[in-house]
């Protein structure tokens, strides 16, 4: 691993900067409801939404949605329409689904199982704490584990931290395969899984954390390890023109990064990490110079090459004017060799919808801004949520330009998206 220790890094900027407010009239998206999923313990159910049910994943690769349910340990594949396809499951905590026969997939086994009528299958397999679901274009599935052991973690002294956490592989038909480690196929456990994202060109890339610390892997498919960097959280970029207004001012006070969101995109040379940076400055009392707080100094984005660690462009996200009062920007995804943003919009009334966990109070509404890695506004729309739709979870950008995710209702979850005008 190559650690990464960056201390105040000039960032050249080519005086552009992105977003800021949103344009008047843009076009107005409505969701498109594709199926619901009730809640219980049936083959194609959800568990109660309390809990770590709102934990819920879903991830769509070529017009396949497969469902993490933490709460009753299943992944569900769906086609587009809601029809089941397959379930992986956990006999302790679901019942064995109705449909054909299954087969056992103990957590480390890998030996052949039995197809299923009309190419649907289930398994019944191990789980202990399953997130971070993604899918490769095979229908390959990818969740961060639990090691089965839990007394197994080793401690890393590099990182601090006690590792035990692992990559499962389900490849076809469900079959579990041998996971992944750091080093690749049954290595070492990780620290904490922050994420895991399968690239277009069907690599997979686990962004593992403890402390400050952040390591980025890079596998192929057939699970060997083709690259990794660390990122040092206490040693962030500091934009130069926050040095300079430091100076300008007279302030003295430090200046702070914290990592919001990191996302990797392929590229045509390889793969990069982007990294949405907000930074806040230390405020004290002039007279006393004792530390009285924090104070916004604005957000970033940036770019990593994902093999060296090396810092590639960034550019400042300005605010979004949002009904006379400024709003954030979120980085919710990449699309092509672009950022897809986003800013919850006040409805009349003055109500706001929540950003964080969706719940909507009234309609919800959304600005999304699609922008260039210079920062370049190339277009604009606005997302909406029916009234008491519930809690919207699992926000994905698909690479055939929608946006979906799941609602999670009192008495019912929905599978929905939007088709966007990029």
């Amino acid at each position: 691993m190559k650690p990464l220790s960056l201390f105040v890094l000039v960032l050249t900027l080519f005086g552009l900067s992105a977003c800021g407010p949103v344009p008047r009239n843009s076009q107005i998206i409505q969701p498109k409801f594709l199926f619901s999923l009730d809640y219980g313990l049936q083959d194609r159910m959800l568990g109660l939404p309390e809990g770590r049910a709102g934990e819920v994943e879903v991830y769509m690769r070529e017009g396949i949605f497969h469902i993490l349910d933490p709460v009753l340990k299943k992944i569900l594949r769906t086609s587009s329409y809601g029809d089941l396809l397959s379930s992986i499951y956990d006999s302790e905590t679901t019942p064995s689904p109705s449909f054909g026969m299954t087969y056992d997939r103990p957590a480390k086994e890998t030996g052949a199982g039995t197809l299923l009528n009309e190419g649907r299958y289930a398994v019944r397999t191990i789980f202990f704490l399953p997130s971070r679901l993604s899918v490769d274009s095979a229908q390959k599935i990818y969740l961060a584990d639990r090691l089965d052991d839990q007394d197994s973690g080793a401690f890393d002294p590099l990182t601090g931290s006690y590792d035990g956490w692992i990559i499962r592989r389900f490849g076809e038909n469900g079959r579990e395969l041998p996971y992944l480690g750091r080093e690749g196929s049954r290595g070492s456990a990780f620290p904490r899984i922050l994420r895991t994202d399968c690239l277009s060109d069907d690599s997979i890339v686990v962004v593992s954390t403890s402390g400050s610390f952040y390591t980025v892997y890079r596998y192929s498919s057939d699970a060997r390890l083709l690259s990794s960097f660390g990122i040092d959280t206490a040693a962030l970029p500091i934009p130069l023109e926050l040095v300079d207004s430091n100076k300008n001012s007279g302030s003295t006070g430090k200046i702070r990064a914290d990592v919001e969101n990191l996302i990797p995109m392929k590229t045509a040379s390889g793969f990069s990490v982007i990294l949405k940076l907000n930074y806040y400055r230390e405020t004290s009392d002039p007279a006393t110079l004792i530390n009285t707080g924090l104070e916004n100094a604005g957000s970033w984005i940036f770019s990593m090459d994902g093999t060296t660690g090396s810092q590639n462009f960034g550019f400042q996200l300005e605010l979004s004017e949002n009904a006379g009062e400024e709003e954030e920007w979120d980085f919710l995804g990449v699309h092509g060799d672009n950022f897809l943003l986003s800013s919850p919009q006040r409805q009349p009334g003055g109500k706001l919808g929540d950003k964080t966990s969706g719940q909507s109070r009234g309609e919800e509404s959304r600005a999304l801004r699609l922008v260039d890695p210079s920062g370049k506004a190339l277009g604009a729309c606005e997302i909406r949520i029916p009234a008491g739709a519930g809690l919207l979870k699992s926000l994905r950008v698909s690479s055939t330009a929608q946006l979906y995710g799941i609602l999670l209702g009192r008495d019912e979850a929905k599978i929905l998206w939007w088709e966007l005008p990029f």
